[in-house]
């Protein structure tokens, strides 16, 4: 039998990749463990808003980190939900699905629990999703959950 210490939650803020911490929460509280909600934001920031806004890179940056922050607050309090679970709010630069899996590896990551919305046809062939990516290539369990069909609007 394993014991499960470290859950990761990946979040792009959307209430579909939050669908997925209802089960982290219920698995942090049944195994005492603590969540890590993970939030990935793009190494580069995107060049149009820098050439339409007349922005410096800097402060695009800093505008989205201030951002990203602020969301992972709400969504921690959204995930929280007055439950006594420990959570660890994370943000990391570079690319999503890579990011996700070292940090579950340097943080000794025991289980994945990330949503997924089943995107199908040609989009999902070129891009793939960062939840197929991440089972790809996590050294841990992952729990892929597809959002209910109330959620995919």
């Amino acid at each position: 039998m394993f014991k499960i210490k470290n859950i990761l939650l990946p979040t792009d803020f959307s209430q579909l990749s939050l669908t997925a911490a209802e089960y982290a929460v219920a698995l942090a509280i049944q195994y005492g463990a603590k969540v890590h909600i993970l939030h990935v934001i793009e190494k580069t920031p995107p060049i149009l808003a820098i050439r339409s806004l007349d922005l410096s890179e800097d402060k695009i940056k800093r505008s989205i980190l201030n951002d990203a922050k602020n969301n992972l607050d709400e969504a921690v309090a959204k995930v929280k939900k007055g439950k006594k679970v420990l959570i660890e709010p994370v943000i990391k630069k570079g690319i999503d699905y890579l990011e996700i899996v070292k940090y579950s590896k340097d943080e000794k990551i025991d289980v994945i629990v990330i949503a997924t919305h089943g995107r199908t046809g040609i989009l999902h062939t070129l891009i793939g999703s960062v939840a197929e990516k991440v089972i790809r290539f996590a050294k841990c369990p992952v729990l892929v959950i597809t959002p209910p069909e109330t959620n995919k609007k």
